[in-house]
């Protein structure tokens, strides 16, 4: 029996449609998933910067442009961007050249220090040593709890960099590995994430489970921190 002579003409269409993937398109397919095996190698750190940048000349020889761009935007979007020293250029004939970048010297910018960003509106790293210090002097703190391998919390850290952009001068945004610091997860329960802790005047005042939208995120920080400023009440002559 002809199983297919039981579908509806248009999933009969569909189904004609449906042709096997070209040589080009297994290629393609298969480079994608290297690239994503190495990201998630990296993440992990299992691997170092410069195993990345091994991977990624390898394309770039093989001239393999698009996949390199896939690299450059996967880097950029997530939680080690700060770290990458990759440098992307775009080429006139659509190529792409790739440079290492320079290393930070010892004697150059200080690192960022738990009371503040190293520039306004950008989000503080946190460990175990930090944090407390960090909760101390910012009277209005958020912090992201969050692990490479997390999904949700690669959905959610968009929407935290840019609140830390948009309440600037007023809440300080923070974010706390919770694999490369336990003691702290541990002495918040933290047990599930994305958790987002926020402090006021140096006091837990909600903790929040789950990737949530900008719109659903920012009234619950703003309530707690006053954000966004507020008209007095009126009372009555």
């Amino acid at each position: 029996m002809d199983w297919s002579n039981e579908l509806s003409p248009a999933a009969r269409e569909r189904l004609a449609r449906v042709t096997p993937l070209s040589a080009e398109e297994k290629a393609a397919a298969a480079d994608a998933a290297a690239l994503d095996e190495m990201l998630r190698l990296y993440f992990k750190d299992k691997i170092t910067g410069d195993d990345v940048l091994a991977h990624l000349t390898s394309l770039q020889a093989a001239g393999k442009w698009n996949v390199l761009r896939a690299a450059r935007d996967k880097l950029k979007s997530s939680f080690k961007s700060a770290d990458v020293r990759i440098q992307f250029s775009d080429n006139a004939d659509g190529t792409i050249t790739l440079d290492a970048g320079e290393p930070q010297a010892s004697g150059g910018e200080p690192q960022c220090v738990a009371g503040s960003p190293k520039r306004e509106g950008e989000m503080l790293e946190l460990t175990d040593a930090t944090f407390d210090a960090a909760v101390r002097d910012n009277p209005s703190l958020v912090v992201d709890c969050w692990a490479v391998w997390c999904g949700p919390c690669r959905m959610v850290a968009p929407v935290l960099e840019e609140l830390a952009k948009d309440y600037a001068g007023k809440i300080v945004f923070g974010k706390l590995d919770v694999d490369k610091n336990r003691a702290t997860a541990a002495r918040f329960h933290i047990q599930s994430i994305p958790t987002i802790l926020i402090f006021k005047s140096g006091k837990l005042v909600d903790q929040k489970m789950g990737a949530m939208p900008k719109a659903m995120l920012e009234p619950i920080v703003t309530k707690h921190l006053g954000g966004k400023e507020t008209p007095p009440a009126t009372t009555p002559a």
